[in-house]
């Protein structure tokens, strides 16, 4: 079967598309450090649970403390880059969500559960007692069962060959496993949450520790010690990830392709500076290394789907049909909204926990 004849016809953009995939790329930037910051924070909490350092305990603590909080802004995030996603490949995205529509409607409640946990563990910590372990990994697990399934989604977004499998599998249960990529870009992107999550519990017992808390020196090191050991993991996975790529998307004779390249050895460079500045516990130069790389890795994330999609799609033959004011509206709110949330982190990490 021909997999052309499965793509349905794209619909009209309200405005150029370069404004579409700007935003786009921006908000996933946005979304993606939220969500690694979840699910690394989250990470060491597990972890921290096992451990018998001194410590450890009020480590984990303090994580479940930001977790609720780190998860709402998560999926808050995530629904700007949803709707430009569905916007500019709204005929790749929506074909792949029926295409696996149980594992996607699944979504909805196994984020509600993973909300009522991280809520559990912060709220019912000592409580708990050993059961924490339990709820925390759990809520993790569920995490990780999360972004497995939208890893499956944009892979097969962006394989429309695969598509015909369907007709075997009518109910919606459908996985790609004929996609190579599949488990090495899971991979990738859960290590190096992991590992960002490790640098933001750096970051946040950096902070403690200008502010006089002689306790927070251990924290800021072992932060920096997991960021670079995930980080170290990562970069092998990365090689793997891009080995598996098919050899288009990184042809240095394209256009695309000489972007990628570009974009890649960036984002390799600035990774490796990170990593220098963790191991020598210079916390804040770390994290903006780190997250210029994560927006470098969007980028070249961005190329790679273009690059996918080529036989399928030219962005730039997309009827436009325009309609500037909605797109003018969003861009007034979506600065608002950045003020309104610089403000209320501002207020949050000047005040102080009032129990009644």
């Amino acid at each position: 079967m021909d997999p052309v004849s499965l793509v349905p016809a794209p619909d009209a953009l309200p405005v150029h598309w370069l404004w579409l995939q700007l935003f786009l790329t921006v908000t996933t930037f946005l979304h993606l450090v939220a969500m690694n910051v979840l699910l690394g924070s989250g990470y060491v909490a597990f972890v921290s649970s096992f451990t018998r350092k001194e410590g450890a305990h009020i480590l984990s603590k303090k994580i479940g403390e930001k977790l609720p909080f780190v998860l709402a802004f998560t999926i808050n995030f995530g629904v700007a880059p949803l709707l430009f996603l569905q916007t500019l490949y709204g005929q790749f995205f929506y074909t792949s969500t029926v295409l696996m529509a149980s594992y996607w409607m699944a979504i909805v409640g196994l984020l509600i559960v993973t909300y009522y946990a991280a809520y559990v563990f912060h709220l019912r910590f000592d409580a708990l007692a050993h059961l924490r372990t339990f709820v925390i990994g759990f809520a993790f697990l569920l995490l990780l069962v999360i972004s497995f399934f939208f890893t499956n989604n944009i892979s097969l977004m962006q394989m429309p060959e695969s598509w015909s499998h369907y007709f075997a599998n009518r109910n919606g249960w459908l996985v790609n496993y004929d996609d190579a990529t599949l488990f090495p870009r899971y991979l990738h992107f859960v290590v190096s949450g992991i590992a960002v999550g490790s640098l933001a519990v750096a970051v946040l017992y950096d902070y403690k520790k200008k502010r006089g808390d002689a306790e927070a020196v251990q924290w800021v090191k072992q932060g920096c010690r997991w960021f670079s050991i995930a980080t170290g993991v990562n970069f092998g996975i990365g090689f793997w990830f891009l080995g598996t790529l098919p050899p288009s998307t990184h042809d240095a004779s394209t256009f695309v392709g000489m972007l990628f390249a570009v974009v890649l050895y960036g984002s390799i460079a600035s990774a490796a500076v990170s990593l220098v500045k963790a191991m020598t516990y210079r916390v804040i130069p770390a994290a903006i290394w780190t997250l210029l790389t994560v927006f470098l890795m969007v980028v070249a994330r961005d190329l790679v789907r273009i690059s996918y999609l080529k036989p399928f799609l030219s962005l730039s033959d997309l009827p436009v049909t325009p309609q500037y004011s909605p797109f003018v509206l969003f861009i007034v709110f979506f600065v608002g909204v950045g003020f309104l949330v610089r403000w209320l982190l501002h207020v949050a990490c000047k005040s102080k926990e009032v129990n009644p």
